[in-house]
């Protein structure tokens, strides 16, 4: 490595990182491990943002083609908007970008979901769309580079869009201004028409799971981007009536075109591979964190971009629906060492392109059920397939649950261990039956009406003796009945057994 070479790593270290700890000996040992760790772990995201800020041309970026935006065309999102704004005739629907740099343990920027959806920009960091109802224009505020625009990702993987006429062209907003333009246009909206009502997006299940309450209610949140950006508008205009903005957008996004579909059926496809891959893993002994690895090579290794969920590899007890969602609180992730004799619920998604995969099924540790285990997993699985025979367009939820409650009861005098017998008063009692949609987002709303082109997971959980029996797939909504995107799984116990048998054949060779 030249001089200028390492000035230049100097450099851009020193824009970004904090000063070191004084307190730390700095003796000549300890500040060459420290630079060569920099070099080998800050050192790229420096050197990126050296690029975007400066415009210094970034080999790893300067020729990337577009990988999210390329499906879809600058008109698809503008017809997504005008169908926003018809639903907000009386104000003004605001969906803000995320604008911090990914997570250390991120696979990649993760852009808001909504935000996405109606402008196509992926990577946009610093942004506010604006959809005035009222006045049928669209408004995009942006932040602006600090020096020339980026030679970086184009398109619609840009980062940093450039306000003014060519923009506004190219991505067919009506007006993009600067970031600090915002404030003013809401309150000369708002001058023009006090009754003008604030529409906030709140995320849905996703906005709720990053954390209602992270204060004192006497202090402002500290978490969850949707309630800070409520906050903040509620700060700043005190008086305005504001409305959550999730049910509009959510329906506007529950049913797919033909090209969302088709990146469905990819990600779904490519789902399939991390499927295997951690059935493959699954054995007595092997923990479960070692087969969510073993998931995430798999769906990479078949061209997924990441993870849509990080793998929920669920054994034991932990597979019950009371330790579910649990595990998200918990740093090791309930992780814990699987057992000969247990079931795992394998239940994964992985991104492509921004959408998402998300299907599974349940995964005898040692290869083969017990009698109880057999009769308990097939009465979920002809329940589940007695609900997903009555999904079609027209239909609801509530007659996919009955069917499938109907099918347990009609089997329930006929069960012979006493797991099943269990599993079905417990499903009768409790109706443990799951269904949301699936998209730019792992838990989108379920319609109350089913509509071709929704694409919906449905998901019944029985439990019994301490184990919890699962199955999943991802549905697309057609116009005469259903399709299942995801590639064939077994379902019943004996196809499930089989289908391992082979499975742990292949791993042997």
């Amino acid at each position: 490595m030249d001089e200028k070479e390492t000035n230049l790593e100097l450099v851009a270290l020193d824009s970004i990182v904090p000063k070191m700890q004084q307190s730390e000996p700095a003796d000549g040992p300890y500040i060459i491990r420290r630079i060569e760790v920099m070099r080998k772990h800050i050192l790229p995201v420096a050197l990126l943002t050296l690029c975007l800020v400066f415009g210094v041309p970034s080999p790893a970026t300067a020729k990337t083609p577009s990988q999210t935006g390329g499906q879809f065309a600058s008109s698809d999102f503008d017809a997504r908007r005008r169908a926003a704004m018809e639903k907000c005739p009386d104000g003004i629907l605001m969906l803000h970008s995320n604008s911090g740099l990914k997570h250390w343990d991120e696979f990649g920027f993760h852009q808001d979901p909504s935000f996405y959806y109606f402008t196509g920009l992926a990577n946009v960091h610093g942004a506010i769309l604006a959809l005035d109802g009222d006045a049928r224009q669209s408004w995009l505020f942006v932040a602006s580079a600090a020096g020339p625009p980026s030679p970086g990702p184009t398109g619609l993987d840009r980062i940093v869009v450039v306000p003014g006429k060519a923009s506004e062209s190219e991505l067919k907003i009506d007006h993009i201004a600067g970031w600090d333009d915002f404030t003013q246009f809401v309150s000369s909206r708002r001058a023009a028409n006090p009754r003008l009502v604030l529409y906030l997006d709140g995320g849905g299940q996703t906005g709720a799971m990053l954390g209602t309450r992270s204060n004192p209610k006497d202090l402002i949140p500290v978490e969850n981007i949707y309630l800070l950006w409520k906050t903040a508008i509620q700060t700043r205009w005190p008086d305005a009536a504001i409305r959550d903005a999730w049910a509009i957008v959510d329906e506007i996004r529950s049913v797919k075109s033909a090209a969302e579909i088709s990146l469905l059926r990819k990600a779904a496809s490519i789902t399939a591979e991390g499927f295997w891959a951690g059935v493959r893993a699954i054995s007595p002994g092997r923990t479960e964190r070692q087969v969510e690895a073993e998931v995430i090579r798999g769906c990479m290794s078949a061209g997924s971009d990441g993870a849509s969920l990080w793998p929920w590899i669920r054994s034991g007890p932990n597979a019950l629906g009371d330790r579910l969602f649990l595990a998200f609180s918990d740093y090791h992730n309930l992780n814990r060492e699987m057992r000969a004799g247990e079931v795992v619920r394998v239940d994964l998604g992985c991104d492509f392109a921004l959408y998402k995969g998300d299907f599974g099924r349940t995964i005898p540790v040692s290869a083969h059920f017990d009698e109880g285990q057999r009769e308990t997993l097939d009465l979920v699985t002809g329940a589940y397939l007695a609900g997903v025979k009555v999904m079609r367009e027209g239909a609801s939820r509530e007659d996919v649950f009955r069917a499938s409650a109907a099918y347990v009861a009609e089997h329930q005098p006929s069960l012979k261990t006493e797991l099943a017998r269990e599993a079905a008063t417990d499903a009768l009692n409790k109706r443990p039956w799951i269904l949301h949609g699936l998209g730019v987002d792992m838990a989108e709303g379920a319609p109350k009406v089913f509509r071709a082109g929704n694409v919906l997971c449905y998901e019944p959980l029985l439990t019994a003796g301490g184990q919890g029996f699962f199955v999943e797939d991802t549905i697309l909504i057609t116009e005469g009945g259903h399709e299942i995107l995801n590639p064939p799984l077994p379902y019943f116990a004996a196809e499930i057994e089989k289908a391992m048998a082979g499975r742990v054949a292949d791993r042997k060779k």
